[in-house]
């Protein structure tokens, strides 16, 4: 164990969950064991517990660290709007993607977080899709977004298109005809934006 982690608690927890982030991205939850935690992050056992209590409290602080590269930019973004404004969707779908395209490994540890079944919801996730939601709907009764569609909806969908892009990029990555990140996300953009337009709603159908 290195003797100047002991002495300063601060660098003790940054090893430590630079070990853990690590690891849960090479391995996932389940098949990382807190001897090899202390052993990649050169500490013992006893100072994984005292920092972080559990292998799950650990495990919610590497999420925690690894959105909050994205939490602040996005928060700051939406808080500071002072009237509706549809870009500020479309900038949130580009931040978002921009994200992801620049953490492949956080991109890995969602997709550990979904195989394993993770159903937990960080207070910053919760907390961006809510105000995101807000201001999605705040631009629909100002009428700049077609107001027919549950705006929460809205941000899920975004969330869900970037994700998967690079998530199964594995699988789709050799499909005829599929185009760069670039291309992908600007037609994807095409495609939500011009769907959320005011006047992108169809018809009413006659359910009789």
């Amino acid at each position: 164990m290195n003797e100047a982690t002991t002495r300063d608690p601060d660098l003790t927890r940054s090893r430590i969950l630079q070990a853990g982030f690590e690891l849960f991205v090479d391995k996932g939850f389940a098949a990382v064991s807190m001897r090899e935690l202390a052993q990649r992050s050169g500490v013992t056992k006893s100072l994984i517990h005292h920092h972080f209590g559990t292998k799950e409290g650990l495990w919610d602080a590497v999420k925690e660290a690894a959105f909050s590269r994205y939490y602040e930019g996005q928060k700051d973004e939406l808080e500071g709007a002072d009237a509706p404004d549809s870009n500020l969707l479309r900038n949130g779908v580009i931040r978002y993607f921009r994200f992801l395209q620049e953490n492949p490994q956080v991109v890995r540890l969602f997709t550990w977080m979904h195989l394993e079944n993770d159903s937990t919801c960080s207070e910053m996730d919760a907390e961006l899709v809510a105000l995101g939601a807000r201001r999605v709907r705040e631009a629909q009764e100002a009428g700049l977004l077609r107001a027919d569609v549950n705006p929460t909806h809205v941000v899920t969908i975004f969330i869900h298109a970037c994700s998967q892009w690079f998530e199964v990029r594995p699988q789709h990555k050799n499909w005829e005809g599929i185009g760069s990140d670039d291309e992908y996300l600007e037609d994807f953009m095409k495609i939500f934006m011009d769907g959320l337009a005011p006047g992108a709603a169809g018809p009413e159908t006659d359910s009789n």
